[in-house]
């Protein structure tokens, strides 16, 4: 994808540092001279006059923003990931920091960690214009992931297909007609990888239609839950996450939040994981709502179990997400 995400640069963006310090008139001199440096492409002489500052004055916020931007430039993205992160860490309550982090993410294909940056911007200043569009190129940029595995897991599915060439449109429109602000660069994010081959496509013999449900609906909602399995299996936590919907409540009074960041943990420690979904049967629950109720067969390289397993479906479109999970 040729997303493109929006970095602050100008020392204007980030005017709401300057009250956390007390600059004496040399320090505030020195950024000036750093920054207009910057300004005229001298990157290791800026570097070098906010580093002698920093010397003299290491929580000087002003400052470390512009020393996290002068690597950006010198395309030093890991040690600017480190700046911005520490900025997040000492000052919460400022949007700016969070933005850059989530655009040097998204420059690494990292959409979930950039995505998290930018909710915490937004969480401190709702009205942050530039965030906002940033989040959405990022959900793009995940959707396009989403489909991508979709489609690797059915290539006969149309509608994935179609759904990811809307995505390539809407970027391609915003490449060509996006004007990116005064003196601010531009980070385009990498085309997402389509997944490994090695994961188990979805079962091709449909499950039985119980009563009052079509067979195409039992086998779209049995494929989900097959696709579901396979990205568990393989840890592909984008597109795992991508089966269930936005109004998808966890079990136990988790938050969303709380319970995303407990799968990941668990899923990521594993060194090896296979889930198979065995015997699925499908019931309609509402008229828009079905619930898969299988064998879910787990296996890992430290443990293994066997439990009946329900995921409750509800339509999304032309597709189906998981609402409710719950075993028996």
């Amino acid at each position: 994808m040729d997303k493109r995400f929006y970095l602050n640069i100008s020392r204007g963006a980030a005017a709401s540092l300057l009250w956390l310090a007390s600059q004496a008139a040399f320090a505030a001199s020195a950024v000036e001279e750093a920054q207009t440096l910057l300004s005229q492409g001298q990157f290791d002489q800026a570097l070098k006059k906010v580093d002698a500052q920093l010397k003299t004055a290491p929580q000087d916020a002003e400052a470390r923003f512009l020393r996290g931007l002068i690597l950006v430039k010198l395309n030093r993205g890991p040690e600017a990931i480190k700046v911005f992160a520490d900025l997040t860490r000492d000052y919460p309550q400022l949007p700016e920091p969070y933005n850059n982090l989530a655009v040097l993410y998204a420059q690494q294909g990292d959409y979930e960690k950039a995505r998290d940056a930018l909710e915490a911007a937004l969480a401190t200043h709702p009205s942050y214009a530039t965030a906002h569009e940033n989040l959405g190129d990022i959900y793009a940029a995940l959707a396009g992931a989403a489909y991508n595995r979709a489609l690797t897991l059915d290539q006969s599915n149309q509608m994935v297909r179609s759904k990811l060439a809307l995505i390539s449109q809407l970027d391609s429109a915003g490449g060509k007609g996006a004007a990116p602000a005064p003196n601010t660069p531009v980070a385009a994010a990498p085309t997402p990888a389509p997944a490994p081959a090695a994961v188990p496509p979805p079962s091709t013999v449909p499950p039985p239609a119980a009563a009052g449900l079509d067979a195409s609906t039992a086998q779209s909602a049995t494929s989900v839950v097959n696709a579901w399995a396979a990205a568990w299996s393989a840890k592909e936590l984008t597109a795992y996450f991508a089966t269930y919907s936005p109004r998808f409540v966890p079990e136990g009074n988790l938050s969303r939040t709380t319970w995303e960041a407990q799968r990941r943990e668990r899923i990521l420690r594993a060194t090896r994981i296979s889930v198979s979904a065995a015997d699925p049967k499908v019931e309609r629950v509402s008229s828009d709502r079905v619930a898969v109720t299988f064998t879910q067969n787990y296996e890992s390289d430290s443990f293994s179990d066997q439990v009946s397993k329900t995921l409750e479906l509800e339509q999304a479109g032309a597709s189906w997400l998981i609402v409710r999970e719950y075993t028996r």
